[in-house]
């Protein structure tokens, strides 16, 4: 099982599906895709209670599908951007499948341009908060700079995390 980290923008939608294509049984969990399910209210993890709370349940459901896969024979990518809080709960929630953790973090000159060319999902200030705070990040077994790295050189690392 594999979990990858890093600020938005950083490649992790990419890597992953490059990744997964290349297993014989592999299901991507994208924490995003969890946290649209939250309609109202819809709060970022930095917006108080709420937004914490939002997230802890987040990272439950994602443990849960990711488990769920994991058991029917399936390896695992899940998409997440890590703090040390929920790295921790990660492993707690999934120590029998003992995840490892990688993080992709360009320099922030390069997440900005990948950010403006996929669109603003984020206010600017926001973007470099979380890049601030992944910059700090560190549960990871396997940092990389991929500011200029193919994603194929990316997944080729990641294949050797993983053992094959």
């Amino acid at each position: 099982m594999l979990i990858l980290t890093g600020p938005t923008a950083a490649g992790k939608n990419t890597v992953a599906a490059l990744l997964a294509a290349q297993r014989e049984r592999c299901a991507i969990v994208d924490f995003d895709l969890v946290r649209k399910m939250f309609v109202q209210p819809h709060q970022p993890p930095w917006a108080g209670e709420e937004g914490r709370a939002q997230q802890m349940l987040g990272v439950h459901q994602v443990c849960s599908l990711a488990a769920s896969f994991s058991e029917a024979g399936w390896e695992v990518i899940i998409l997440d951007v890590l703090s040390n809080e929920t790295a921790e709960l990660y492993h707690r929630l999934l120590q029998h499948f003992s995840p490892k953790i990688a993080q992709l973090l360009p320099t922030y000159s390069e997440l900005g341009k990948r950010f403006h060319e996929r669109g603003h999902v984020l206010a600017e200030d926001e973007l470099k908060m979380v890049y601030e705070q992944q910059s700090k990040y560190t549960k990871y077994d396997l940092r990389i700079d991929n500011t200029s790295l193919e994603p194929q050189e990316v997944v080729t690392q990641l294949t050797s995390l993983l053992g094959g």
